[in-house]
């Protein structure tokens, strides 16, 4: 008789897990002052007091929303001086427009493997890549777990190298008890669907820097200096603002955040310590120095040895039977994505012989859970390790 559930037993669980967005009648009521308004694009309230708020939660000085995470990156870079021929050092484990903004704004990636049995960039192998064309380092906080921003600063800060954090996925994750995105010269978040905090679509620069903040102001807005600039900039830009819908979707949704951080935070962890009982199952807890995670998704890595051979893909279908969408997410490094190869390229630096072995592991054998299914209960975590529990233990019948 069967008892995994891809062979006709009976799964762990039925029910859905919980979906993304959430809703709530305040954000119906933005809405409908902002409609009333007539002020929908700019020179309205919502975003400028957005861009206040959201710099306060994490900690940092100054913001400047745009109308992507991608833009964000790109205005960052600009900001910073990243130009033709300047090299920006940054992790293969990553999504797309972590290089395609290095790429929009004329430079070139250099790629860094992530650290062993971890996602993120691995600040001991930095050095080593940097030449006399390196403008900054652009690490990534993969999930919302943190990078090592004390290695990373560390060699930056030595070499006089700009760091521009990308923070896509880590709202409300924090460093030693400070907010990401305010540790580097700049940070760059995203509000795309999927986030944690999100609009459909936007973004926002964060920054500490008086006159970056000035610089990226201008090139998000048409060149155009803020009313209370301090110091002259270029009149050089495009259109990158964020309207007042966005914006005003933003602030009712920030009041939820801190709430929704930490049940993802409490969820995070009960997994690691479940799921960490399993062998061939890796878990990667936060860095003890990372006071809170992000919590844009749940990160693991699948051990197909430990599973009697079987592929990371055989183990994401038998536990999708079981009723858990487990998942993986990056599966090609960065320098071997068709898209570095485009024709719209103007520059095609070679990448055929870059090796990043660690990030090689985890496009093969990383795991996933995404953040939505953190948003669930003591019991649906409870599921999760039953249902990995179960496979593990009946491993044969995949085998079968």
């Amino acid at each position: 008789m069967a008892n995994l559930a891809i062979n006709g037993g009976t799964p762990v669980r039925t029910e859905a897990y919980p979906s993304w967005p959430t809703f709530d009648d305040s954000d119906l009521k933005t809405f409908e002052e902002i409609y009333r308004s007539g002020v929908w694009g700019t020179n309205g309230s919502k975003v400028p007091e957005f861009e206040e708020r959201f710099a306060q939660f994490q900690g940092v000085k100054y913001g400047i929303c745009v109308n992507s995470g991608t833009a964000a990156l790109y205005v960052a870079l600009k900001a910073a001086g990243v130009g033709l021929g300047d090299e920006v050092i940054t992790t293969p484990y990553t999504f797309q427009a972590t290089v395609v903004s290095i790429l929009m704004a004329n430079g070139t990636p250099v790629f860094v493997d992530t650290l062993p049995d971890g996602f993120n960039i691995d600040p001991s192998k930095i050095e080593a890549a940097i030449t006399p064309r390196t403008k900054a380092v652009l690490p990534v906080h993969i999930a919302g777990y943190p990078a090592d921003m004390d290695g990373i600063l560390e060699v930056t800060k030595r070499n006089n190298l700009v760091v521009v954090e990308d923070c896509a996925q880590a709202h409300g994750a924090e460093w030693r008890n400070r907010g990401v995105g305010g540790w580097g010269h700049l940070g760059c978040f995203s509000f795309q669907s999927s986030k944690n905090l999100c609009a459909g679509e936007g973004g926002i620069v964060l920054t500490n820097d008086r006159k970056l903040y000035e610089r990226a102001w201008a090139i998000h807005n048409c060149g155009r200096a803020p009313s209370d600039s301090e110091f002259e900039v270029e009149a050089f830009g495009g259109n990158f603002r964020m309207t007042e819908w966005q914006g005003g979707l933003l602030l009712s949704r920030l009041e939820r955040l801190d709430g929704e951080v930490n049940l993802r935070n409490a969820n995070m962890r009960a997994l690691d310590a479940g799921l960490g009982e399993i062998p061939g199952i890796k878990v990667v807890p936060l860095d003890s120095r990372a006071t809170r995670g992000g919590c844009h998704g749940y990160k693991a890595i699948f051990d197909p040895e430990e599973f009697e051979g079987i592929s990371r893909e055989t183990f994401i279908k038998a536990m999708s039977a079981e009723g858990i969408p487990m998942r993986h997410w990056y599966t090609t490094p960065m320098y071997r994505e068709s898209f570095m190869e485009s024709e719209l390229l103007s520059a095609k630096p070679d990448y055929s012989k870059v090796s990043c072995p660690e990030t090689e592991k985890l496009c093969k054998n990383g795991l996933a859970l995404s953040q939505s299914i953190l948003m669930g209960t003591e019991e649906d975590m409870a599921d999760i390790v039953t249902a990995a529990t179960k496979i593990r233990r009946y491993v044969g019948e995949l085998n079968s």
